[in-house]
């Protein structure tokens, strides 16, 4: 796959993260319903998002998700501005490893602790999963 293309895919996939913390962060705050994701006590974002484990360090969750993938966002279209800048390579690497381990640390919270899913969350889960491995794909794309 061409670079470029790779580069696209990550800047798209990092904008639907952005929208994704977006949204749940309002939710978080009240200013959003999220009536269609409180399902029943297995599938309920206000268990997820507004439970004890919604905030770290005192921040939310979402918050840092918005900022992370936005941090993503922009980093993938300066790198779209200068192809062979190989440092923002290895800030995406890094940025997107350090992004899929909280998120998978998340995903443990919410089967093990919290026994309840939020399908916002999971979807960003899902959505920082790829786009890990299209990073990983560039970086190797960049070290042939």
């Amino acid at each position: 796959m061409k670079k470029n293309t790779l580069i696209k895919i990550i800047a798209v996939l990092a904008l639907v993260g952005v929208g994704l913390s977006l949204y749940s962060y309002l939710h978080n705050q009240g200013l959003a319903s999220g009536e269609f994701c409180s399902i029943d006590e297995t599938f309920n974002c206000d268990v997820v998002n507004k439970g004890p484990y919604g905030s770290f360090l005192g921040i939310p969750v979402s918050l840092l998700g918005v900022l992370g993938y936005g941090f993503l966002l922009l980093a993938s279209l300066m790198k779209l501005r200068s192809p062979e800048d190989r440092s923002l390579t290895l800030f995406l690497v890094i940025a997107s490893t350090g992004a899929l381990g909280f998120s998978l640390y998340l995903t443990g919270l919410e089967a093990f602790v919290l026994h309840a899913w939020c399908l916002i969350c999971v979807t960003s889960q899902i959505t920082i999963l790829i786009l890990s491995g299209f990073v990983g794909l560039l970086y190797l794309n960049e070290r042939k």
